[in-house]
């Protein structure tokens, strides 16, 4: 019985992570970036979200959490209570791409500079070149079919549902063909011995064609190389140049406590350099 109490209370602190640290429960095992014996060991952590413009630092959000994914809306609506609004545009890198997030910015009308996973392979001849692939595909929305490489057509079958674990639903629409049988592309498209079937989300697949055309864009482009220059040397600036590179306290409260005395040394120190900055120029 006392085990199983405690199996118990492991699940009430686990909650819907899938790990958690004894000795700092509200860190969650992530494998960390800077694995100097390279044997990808996981090690208790938080990931740390941060909002930056010209590298100030406006907003930042802990989350117990490995990957991005799910770190974006609740950061967002943080910076919301702190700025009183949300900003017009943001930009990040693939691993916030998801089909959820691109819903969320698009709700709150906020412009998406956002790449989803595959955008850079599909600049790749072998992406082109796949014809396995359903981008690669012609979609008839009047008919609601697919046109393969082969001229073959894949037709609506149903619709099912995914519901993730922030309770976002996902519409996935099934389409098979009619009959692949003594197609000379088979072996190149699939696999499987039968006619070939697509699981798709119509949703993911139009944010994708927006993301892809605002990031190919001269403005979505210039919006990209700045984010270089933003929230990745300001990360920079606090690991290397400052050497923060584990934190002090545990526990979420005392650690959002510390980094945001660590933003506010490191606005406090930009504004620094810039008045130095301007001070020389002046003497000049």
């Amino acid at each position: 019985m006392p085990r199983l109490l405690k199996y118990e209370q492991y699940q009430v602190l686990l909650g819907d992570r899938n790990s958690f640290s004894k000795t700092d429960p509200d860190a969650t095992f992530i494998r960390m970036k800077e694995d100097h014996i390279r044997n990808g060991q996981l090690k208790p952590g938080y990931n740390v979200q941060i909002g930056t413009e010209y590298q100030f630092i406006l907003t930042y959000s802990l989350h117990p959490r490995p990957t991005d994914t799910r770190c974006l809306w609740p950061h967002m609506e943080k910076a919301r209570r702190i700025l009183g609004k949300l900003p017009q545009t943001v930009i990040v890198d693939a691993g916030y791409g998801s089909e959820e997030n691109y819903a969320y910015l698009e709700n709150e009308h906020v412009k998406a500079v956002v790449k989803y996973g595959s955008y850079h392979k599909e600049k790749s001849k072998a992406w082109k070149e796949n014809i396995g692939k359903i981008e690669n595909w012609t979609y008839d929305e009047a008919e609601d079919t697919w046109k393969c490489p082969a001229g073959q057509m894949l037709h609506f079958r149903k619709v099912s549902k995914e519901t993730l674990e922030s309770g976002y639903e996902i519409r996935k629409r099934h389409y098979r063909s009619e009959s692949c049988d003594g197609c000379l592309l088979k072996e190149r498209c699939t696999r499987s011995t039968g006619n070939r079937e697509v699981v798709v989300s119509l949703e993911r697949l139009r944010y994708q064609k927006q993301a892809w055309e605002i990031l190919r864009s001269e403005d979505g482009y210039a919006l990209v190389v700045r984010r270089m220059t933003e929230p990745e040397s300001v990360f920079e600036q606090l690991k290397n140049n400052r050497g923060f590179r584990r934190f002090l306290l545990r526990g979420m409260e005392k650690v959002t406590l510390e980094v945001g005395w660590l933003a506010l040394a490191h606005n406090l120190l930009k504004q620094a350099a810039n008045d130095q900055k301007r001070k020389a120029a002046i003497l000049q």
